[in-house]
Protein backbone atom coordinates (compact mmCIF):
# COMPACT_ATOMS: atom_id res chain seq x y z
CA UNK A 1 0.00 0.00 0.00
CA UNK A 2 1.37 3.39 -1.00
CA UNK A 3 0.79 6.26 1.39
CA UNK A 4 -1.04 9.37 0.25
CA UNK A 5 1.47 11.98 -0.91
CA UNK A 6 1.41 15.49 0.55
CA UNK A 7 2.98 18.45 -1.19
CA UNK A 8 2.82 22.23 -1.29
CA UNK A 9 0.94 23.48 -4.34
CA UNK A 10 0.70 27.29 -4.55
CA UNK A 11 -2.60 28.22 -6.21
CA UNK A 12 -3.69 31.49 -7.85
CA UNK A 13 -6.79 33.29 -6.65
CA UNK A 14 -9.85 31.65 -8.20
CA UNK A 15 -13.15 32.95 -9.55
CA UNK A 16 -16.42 31.13 -10.15
CA UNK A 17 -19.94 32.01 -11.14
CA UNK A 18 -22.88 32.54 -8.79
CA UNK A 19 -26.28 34.20 -8.98
CA UNK A 20 -28.29 37.18 -7.77
CA UNK A 21 -31.85 36.85 -6.51
CA UNK A 22 -33.53 39.98 -7.89
CA UNK A 23 -36.86 39.04 -6.28
CA UNK A 24 -35.18 39.27 -2.87
CA UNK A 25 -34.49 43.01 -3.18
CA UNK A 26 -35.67 44.87 -0.09
CA UNK A 27 -36.41 48.50 -0.95
CA UNK A 28 -36.58 49.61 2.68
CA UNK A 29 -33.01 48.48 3.41
CA UNK A 30 -31.56 48.63 -0.14
CA UNK A 31 -30.34 45.03 0.21
CA UNK A 32 -30.41 41.92 -1.95
CA UNK A 33 -29.64 38.26 -1.32
CA UNK A 34 -27.08 36.30 -3.31
CA UNK A 35 -26.25 32.64 -3.74
CA UNK A 36 -22.48 32.77 -4.03
CA UNK A 37 -21.84 29.04 -4.43
CA UNK A 38 -23.72 25.77 -4.86
CA UNK A 39 -20.63 23.58 -4.78
CA UNK A 40 -19.42 23.72 -8.35
CA UNK A 41 -17.51 21.10 -10.23
CA UNK A 42 -15.95 22.82 -13.22
CA UNK A 43 -13.19 21.94 -15.64
CA UNK A 44 -10.17 24.20 -15.26
CA UNK A 45 -6.69 24.39 -16.72
CA UNK A 46 -3.57 24.38 -14.59
CA UNK A 47 0.15 24.12 -15.16
CA UNK A 48 -0.10 20.37 -15.70
CA UNK A 49 -3.19 20.40 -17.93
CA UNK A 50 -6.93 20.23 -17.38
CA UNK A 51 -8.62 19.00 -14.21
CA UNK A 52 -12.07 18.96 -12.58
CA UNK A 53 -12.31 21.22 -9.55
CA UNK A 54 -14.93 20.27 -6.97
CA UNK A 55 -15.75 22.80 -4.27
CA UNK A 56 -16.85 21.22 -1.00
CA UNK A 57 -19.58 23.37 0.56
CA UNK A 58 -19.78 22.75 4.30
CA UNK A 59 -19.15 24.62 7.52
CA UNK A 60 -15.85 22.78 7.91
CA UNK A 61 -14.63 23.46 4.36
CA UNK A 62 -15.46 27.15 3.83
CA UNK A 63 -13.83 29.99 5.77
CA UNK A 64 -16.48 32.70 6.12
CA UNK A 65 -14.62 35.23 8.26
CA UNK A 66 -13.66 37.58 5.41
CA UNK A 67 -17.16 37.69 3.95
CA UNK A 68 -18.70 38.21 7.37
CA UNK A 69 -16.30 41.06 8.08
CA UNK A 70 -18.10 43.07 5.38
CA UNK A 71 -16.33 41.98 2.17
CA UNK A 72 -16.69 44.24 -0.86
CA UNK A 73 -19.25 43.75 -3.62
CA UNK A 74 -17.36 44.90 -6.72
CA UNK A 75 -17.96 45.78 -10.34
CA UNK A 76 -16.31 42.96 -12.33
CA UNK A 77 -13.55 42.10 -9.83
CA UNK A 78 -11.97 45.54 -10.22
CA UNK A 79 -10.20 45.90 -6.89
CA UNK A 80 -7.75 48.66 -7.78
CA UNK A 81 -10.02 51.53 -6.78
CA UNK A 82 -12.71 52.17 -4.18
CA UNK A 83 -14.86 53.61 -6.99
CA UNK A 84 -15.48 50.00 -8.11
CA UNK A 85 -17.23 49.13 -4.84
CA UNK A 86 -20.99 48.97 -5.48
CA UNK A 87 -21.93 47.40 -2.17
CA UNK A 88 -20.73 45.19 0.65
CA UNK A 89 -21.64 41.97 2.41
CA UNK A 90 -23.71 42.67 5.52
CA UNK A 91 -21.55 41.46 8.43
CA UNK A 92 -22.75 38.12 9.76
CA UNK A 93 -25.04 37.37 6.79
CA UNK A 94 -22.73 34.94 4.95
CA UNK A 95 -23.63 31.37 5.79
CA UNK A 96 -23.77 27.80 4.53
CA UNK A 97 -27.21 26.19 4.25
CA UNK A 98 -28.42 23.14 2.30
CA UNK A 99 -25.18 22.86 0.37
CA UNK A 100 -25.23 26.50 -0.76
CA UNK A 101 -23.36 29.64 0.20
CA UNK A 102 -25.70 32.55 0.91
CA UNK A 103 -25.22 36.19 1.84
CA UNK A 104 -27.03 39.53 1.93
CA UNK A 105 -25.58 42.53 0.10
CA UNK A 106 -26.07 46.17 1.06
CA UNK A 107 -26.11 48.06 -2.26
CA UNK A 108 -24.48 51.45 -2.67
CA UNK A 109 -26.80 54.49 -2.46
CA UNK A 110 -24.24 56.72 -4.23
CA UNK A 111 -25.53 58.53 -7.35
CA UNK A 112 -22.45 57.39 -9.28
CA UNK A 113 -23.51 53.75 -8.76
CA UNK A 114 -27.21 54.29 -9.43
CA UNK A 115 -27.25 52.86 -12.96
CA UNK A 116 -25.53 49.61 -12.01
CA UNK A 117 -27.54 49.22 -8.80
CA UNK A 118 -30.81 49.80 -10.69
CA UNK A 119 -29.94 47.03 -13.16
CA UNK A 120 -29.30 44.69 -10.24
CA UNK A 121 -32.60 45.61 -8.57
CA UNK A 122 -34.55 45.03 -11.79
CA UNK A 123 -32.85 41.74 -12.60
CA UNK A 124 -31.03 43.02 -15.68
CA UNK A 125 -27.72 42.12 -14.04
CA UNK A 126 -28.13 38.57 -12.76
CA UNK A 127 -24.64 37.12 -12.74
CA UNK A 128 -22.16 37.46 -9.94
CA UNK A 129 -18.76 35.89 -9.46
CA UNK A 130 -17.03 34.97 -6.22
CA UNK A 131 -13.29 35.39 -5.74
CA UNK A 132 -11.74 32.79 -3.47
CA UNK A 133 -8.46 31.36 -2.26
CA UNK A 134 -7.75 27.62 -1.99
CA UNK A 135 -5.89 26.46 1.12
CA UNK A 136 -6.14 22.66 0.90
CA UNK A 137 -7.06 20.28 -1.89
CA UNK A 138 -7.30 16.51 -2.29
CA UNK A 139 -6.19 15.29 -5.72
CA UNK A 140 -7.58 12.12 -7.28
CA UNK A 141 -5.66 10.98 -10.36
CA UNK A 142 -7.77 8.76 -12.65
CA UNK A 143 -6.75 6.48 -15.49
CA UNK A 144 -8.13 7.79 -18.78
CA UNK A 145 -9.83 10.80 -17.19
CA UNK A 146 -8.97 14.22 -15.85
CA UNK A 147 -7.83 14.34 -12.22
CA UNK A 148 -10.26 15.64 -9.61
CA UNK A 149 -9.16 18.48 -7.35
CA UNK A 150 -11.50 18.23 -4.37
CA UNK A 151 -11.22 21.58 -2.56
CA UNK A 152 -11.72 20.85 1.14
CA UNK A 153 -10.50 24.17 2.57
CA UNK A 154 -11.23 27.43 0.74
CA UNK A 155 -11.91 31.07 1.52
CA UNK A 156 -14.18 33.48 -0.41
CA UNK A 157 -12.89 37.04 -0.14
CA UNK A 158 -15.04 39.17 -2.47
CA UNK A 159 -18.16 39.10 -4.63
CA UNK A 160 -18.59 40.86 -7.96
CA UNK A 161 -21.36 41.71 -10.38
CA UNK A 162 -20.32 40.58 -13.87
CA UNK A 163 -21.74 41.01 -17.37
CA UNK A 164 -20.83 37.53 -18.60
CA UNK A 165 -19.89 34.50 -16.47
CA UNK A 166 -16.14 34.06 -16.62
CA UNK A 167 -14.45 31.25 -18.55
CA UNK A 168 -13.06 28.61 -16.16
CA UNK A 169 -9.81 28.45 -18.13
CA UNK A 170 -9.23 32.15 -17.56
CA UNK A 171 -10.12 31.83 -13.89
CA UNK A 172 -7.45 29.27 -13.16
CA UNK A 173 -4.83 31.50 -14.75
CA UNK A 174 -5.85 34.24 -12.34
CA UNK A 175 -6.70 36.74 -15.10
CA UNK A 176 -9.43 39.01 -13.89
CA UNK A 177 -12.29 40.27 -16.01
CA UNK A 178 -10.85 43.77 -15.87
CA UNK A 179 -7.74 42.55 -17.68
CA UNK A 180 -5.53 42.84 -14.62
CA UNK A 181 -2.26 40.96 -14.51
CA UNK A 182 -1.65 37.53 -13.03
CA UNK A 183 -2.69 37.38 -9.38
CA UNK A 184 -0.32 36.32 -6.64
CA UNK A 185 -0.17 32.70 -5.56
CA UNK A 186 -1.71 31.53 -2.29
CA UNK A 187 -0.03 28.79 -0.23
CA UNK A 188 -2.01 25.57 -0.61
CA UNK A 189 -1.51 22.10 0.87
CA UNK A 190 -2.25 19.33 -1.65
CA UNK A 191 -2.70 15.62 -0.94
CA UNK A 192 -2.42 13.21 -3.88
CA UNK A 193 -4.64 10.28 -2.96
CA UNK A 194 -3.73 6.70 -3.85
CA UNK A 195 -6.18 4.34 -5.54
CA UNK A 196 -6.47 2.15 -2.43
CA UNK A 197 -7.33 4.96 -0.03
CA UNK A 198 -10.84 5.55 1.29
CA UNK A 199 -10.65 9.22 0.31
CA UNK A 200 -9.89 8.29 -3.32
CA UNK A 201 -12.85 5.93 -3.44
CA UNK A 202 -15.19 8.47 -1.89
CA UNK A 203 -14.30 11.25 -4.31
CA UNK A 204 -14.26 8.94 -7.34
CA UNK A 205 -17.70 7.52 -6.53
CA UNK A 206 -19.06 11.05 -6.14
CA UNK A 207 -17.65 12.00 -9.57
CA UNK A 208 -19.16 8.91 -11.22
CA UNK A 209 -22.55 9.63 -9.64
CA UNK A 210 -22.43 13.23 -10.81
CA UNK A 211 -21.54 12.17 -14.36
CA UNK A 212 -24.47 9.74 -14.42
CA UNK A 213 -26.88 12.48 -13.35
CA UNK A 214 -25.49 14.87 -15.97
CA UNK A 215 -25.94 12.22 -18.68
CA UNK A 216 -29.51 11.63 -17.50
CA UNK A 217 -30.35 15.32 -17.72
CA UNK A 218 -28.88 15.65 -21.21
CA UNK A 219 -31.00 12.71 -22.40
CA UNK A 220 -34.23 14.36 -21.22
CA UNK A 221 -36.32 16.62 -23.50
CA UNK A 222 -35.44 20.28 -22.87
CA UNK A 223 -38.85 21.10 -21.39
CA UNK A 224 -38.47 18.31 -18.82
CA UNK A 225 -34.98 19.18 -17.64
CA UNK A 226 -34.71 20.46 -14.11
CA UNK A 227 -33.96 24.14 -13.83
CA UNK A 228 -31.66 23.31 -10.94
CA UNK A 229 -29.76 20.03 -11.26
CA UNK A 230 -29.44 20.08 -7.49
CA UNK A 231 -33.07 18.91 -7.36
CA UNK A 232 -32.02 15.42 -8.49
CA UNK A 233 -32.12 12.89 -5.66
CA UNK A 234 -31.41 15.55 -3.07
CA UNK A 235 -27.84 16.03 -4.30
CA UNK A 236 -26.49 19.43 -5.28
CA UNK A 237 -24.83 19.22 -8.68
CA UNK A 238 -25.31 22.89 -9.51
CA UNK A 239 -22.82 25.39 -10.75
CA UNK A 240 -20.99 27.84 -8.63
Amino acid sequence: MTANQKRDLPMPMQFCDASLRAQSFDKSTNTIEVIWTTGATVTKRGRDGYYDEELIVSANAVRLARLNAGASFLDTHRDGSVSSIIGSVIPGSARIADGRGLAKIALSPAPSDADTVLKIKEGVIRNISVGYAIHRVEIVERDGAMPIYSVVDWEPFELSAVAVPADPGAQVRGVRSSGASETSLVPCRAMVLTHDSMEWRRINVRAIRRQMMDNLRRAMPPHERLANPGDVSGHDFGTC
